[in-house]
């Protein structure tokens, strides 16, 4: 089959790789209709996260179910699912709770997202690919009612439940005020699911033109980072935000959450860091009274309700694709959303 290979820092090509099978009598093969290039991806794509060359990329995809181990039950072959970005199983105690991103049978394994995020099964292979191997199939994969089209679904497996994760760690309440740094695509996300808690305000800061239109059309106040805090002091009567939401994963960003945040509000942070060196501002959390929190999306048990949304017509993130692209196009999606170019925002890969 044909799938995304990492070579290098900035060197992705598609090329024929053997084809999935199964391992374990847990496992399905699914073959992938839609898959998307992450923000996260690109952590990978700078070296910056350990990649083996050789490697297959991709956590985000959609697809229909070709092979079942023996061990799977909730599942059929030639239905349609979901895969979500992270293995789990559905049934140890931190899955139970919700805490998906902590089960410890997976050890919250990543498709395509190299050595950090191995979990238990070691390396597992990506999603910006034909097909693909799902360990823990029954719980991983979700079934996919036919109202939800490939372009949005392919939304539910990590980026659209880790904006609703940043919205829902920040406690908003109706009438907050709610300021989001950075619109790349799960700042766009955290915009689109916060308005499910009726904030008065939704504030969207970032310094891109095409990213600031979006944001506007999908319901928030759109900022230039240097118009930020002047702005939202003035909307809060010199508070600060009720809950910022930080959806970059940039030193910088988190400062300007933390600068922006009223006394005893809420810091939710969701971007994902790169530079391990970052420290945390012990003391400005402490003098604000503030509540931080941050973590790994719980992908796989916010997957049911959003989708639920999503088929009722309640949200609706495809505004959010910039391009659509062929299997063999993938490293100009790579280059082009590394680049901040051509209005990239969300590319999505269709083998």
């Amino acid at each position: 089959m044909k799938a995304t290979v990492f070579h290098g820092p900035r060197d992705v090509r598609v090329e024929t790789v053997p084809d999935p099978t199964i391992k374990s009598p847990t496992d399905a093969i699914v073959r992938i209709t839609r898959a998307a290039i992450c923000g996260s991806d690109l952590h990978s794509y700078h070296g910056s996260q350990p990649v083996v060359p050789g490697f297959v990329l991709g956590h985000e995809g959609v697809g229909v179910v070709e092979e079942l181990g023996k061990g799977v039950s909730h599942l059929k072959k030639g239905q349609r699912v979901v895969v979500a970005g992270a293995v789990a199983c559905g049934e140890c105690f931190f899955c139970r709770r919700g805490q998906v991103a902590q089960c410890s049978v997976s050890g919250a394994a990543v498709f395509g997202y190299g050595k950090n995020f191995a979990g238990t099964f070691g390396e597992i292979g990506g999603e910006q690919a034909e097909a693909v191997t799902v360990p823990l199939a029954d719980y991983t994969c979700f079934p996919l009612p036919d109202s939800i089209p490939d372009d949005a679904a392919v939304f539910l497996a990590d980026i659209l439940p880790t904006g609703y994760f940043g919205a829902l760690n920040g406690d908003i309440e109706p009438g907050d005020t709610v300021a989001i740094f950075g619109c790349g695509p799960v700042g766009l996300c955290s915009i689109i699911t916060a308005q499910l808690f009726g904030p008065a305000e939704v504030i969207a800061v970032d310094n891109f033109p095409y990213r600031l239109d979006l944001a506007r059309k999908l319901g928030a106040t759109a900022v230039k980072v240097d118009e930020a805090q002047k702005y939202i002091l003035e909307r809060t009567d010199g508070r600060g935000a009720d809950v910022a939401i930080e959806a970059v994963g940039h030193i910088s960003a988190l400062e300007a959450a933390f600068q922006a945040v009223r006394g005893g509000g809420t810091l939710s942070m969701v971007g994902v860091i790169s530079d391990p060196s970052i420290s945390f501002p012990m003391m400005a959390a402490f003098m604000k009274d503030l509540t931080f929190r941050t973590g790994l999306a719980n992908i796989r048990s916010n997957i049911p309700h959003l989708a639920k949304l999503m088929e009722r017509g309640k949200i609706d993130p495809r505004p959010i694709v910039s391009h659509t692209l062929a299997l063999d196009e993938t490293p100009y999606g790579y280059k082009i959303f590394d680049a901040r170019s051509e209005g990239a925002l969300k590319v999505l890969i269709k083998p």
